[in-house]
């Protein structure tokens, strides 16, 4: 009669063939051991790889457990390493997952024509499917995309949540606060006039926060997915913030409801100091945005008011060439403030 299987052995056998992360649970079974014993199994095994030094690694995430190659060593065997899906398409796809259900036209909006040999090559690999709408199709991912990334159900939905979660978010250095407040979890780059370490961030990022009008300059550096981010004003930074919740994933709840909060205290303080204020013409649409916000009434014969870098006669100058290191909220005050001492309220 064989010995029994070495358990580490098993669940060393077990990480290499899957290919990608197992849960506790699945560990336990393969392995035939509770899971509290199987917890200190893999712990002594993480530990056992890391002792070691060698090319691969085990690491943990939210119970789930992965063997893969070290990230320091990565780059020098990425040239043999098998490339199932090549980089653009793998963009493709994951574009359709953290927006999915999505449409055929919008997802050509987000990455060019090229999305339709795209969409054929991954509907027969099967990792999506389509289905007729009107003259576009809507788009989704299937089990065999569930199956190949991991990920424990099937369902769009689920698949869309989980893929989120572990979004790679990109902000420009005027965002960086804003994310910081939000509790997100970041990367600072600058996709304008990118550096060599700005090009390697951005092959990284799977979620891009830029200034609205960027986006076609940015493009020739990143092909992933962009969020032109409005804040010009208390409500735009609102809408923004949770836009950029939405997409980026893992947040804290706690911090971004403070924030809000925030946001919201600020704005009622000065529309209620606006009460009263007489009209202005604002020469540009931020500070007519910034006029509509406060409630400040917009008319031909109004006070003057321009931004500072127009070199307009205005009898109010609104300061916009602010440090890009300025906190979000900082900012967007400075802007109001400026508009309401020189409407003398």
């Amino acid at each position: 009669m064989p010995e029994p299987a070495d358990p580490k052995a098993v669940v060393e056998a077990a990480l290499f063939a899957a290919g990608g992360a197992l849960s506790l649970g699945d560990i336990s079974e393969v392995v035939g051991l509770p899971p509290g014993k199987t917890k200190k199994l893999m712990e002594g095994l993480i530990d056992e790889y890391t002792d070691r030094g060698g090319g691969i690694e085990i690491l943990e995430f939210e119970d789930r457990f992965a063997m893969q190659v070290r990230a320091d060593v990565a780059e020098e065997v990425s040239r043999v390493a098998p490339r199932e899906l090549a980089a653009p398409l793998l963009r493709t796809l994951a574009v359709i997952a953290y927006n999915q259900p999505i449409a055929q036209s919008e997802l050509a909006g987000y990455r060019g024509n090229k999305i339709y040999g795209h969409i054929k090559d991954l509907e027969e690999k099967g990792l999506i499917r389509s289905e007729k709408s009107g003259r576009t199709k809507i788009l989704t991912t299937t089990k065999n995309f569930a199956d190949y990334f991991g990920i424990e159900s099937d369902d769009p939905e689920f698949v869309r949540h989980a893929m989120t979660e572990e979004t790679r978010l990109g902000v420009t250095p005027m965002y960086e606060s804003l994310a910081r407040r939000m509790g997100l979890k970041f990367v600072v780059v600058n996709p304008y006039k990118p550096y060599r370490d700005d090009l390697e961030k951005l092959k990284e990022i799977d979620l891009l926060v830029v200034a609205p009008g960027y986006a076609e300059r940015v493009r020739e550096h990143y092909p992933g997915y962009l969020l032109e981010a409005g804040v010009r004003t208390f409500s735009q930074l609102k809408n923004s913030a949770e836009e950029i919740a939405g997409k980026a994933g893992r947040i804290d709840e706690k911090m971004k409801e403070g924030f809000f909060a925030e946001i919201d205290e600020l704005l009622d303080r000065y529309r209620e100091q606006a009460r009263g204020a007489p009209s202005i013409n604002p020469l540009t649409p931020m500070i007519g945005d910034i006029a509509e916000d406060l409630g400040i009434p917009v008319e031909d014969d109004g006070i003057i008011a321009a931004p500072d870098y127009s070199e307009m006669e205005a009898q109010i100058e609104v300061p916009t060439h602010q440090p890009y290191d300025m906190d979000i909220l900082e900012r967007v005050k400075q802007r109001y403030e400026a508009l309401l001492d020189g409407c003398g309220v």
